[in-house]
């Protein structure tokens, strides 16, 4: 009889990508990374994982530029939105408006 017991690291494994654990409790790892480079022959693809965690780091620094530029426009929008109350303020104080 099999035990049902579930790993702490296969919690983590799950979380990451379901999918990915799914496929591995399955197939196998030693099946499933047959398949990738059996795919990966097929469709003439490098086999690097280099190139997988430079993919990454290129998608998340777009991310994070992204992210900086939302984060200035929001800062900008505050520092226009004050400098016009100012200028409101002290367009109303001159007398302009009646």
């Amino acid at each position: 009889m099999e035990r049902k017991k579930i790993s702490a690291h296969e919690i983590n494994k799950y979380t990451y990508c379901p999918y990915q654990w799914y496929y591995e409790k399955l197939y196998g790892r030693k099946e499933l990374r047959r398949l990738y480079h059996e795919r990966n022959e097929a469709l003439s693809l490098e086999d690097s994982m280099a190139g997988n965690f430079t993919k990454g780091l290129e998608f998340h620094k777009r991310d994070y530029d992204k992210l900086r530029l939302r984060s200035m426009l929001w800062k900008l929008g505050i520092l226009f939105f004050i400098l016009g109350i100012v200028i409101f303020y002290f367009w109303i104080r001159s007398g302009a408006i009646v």
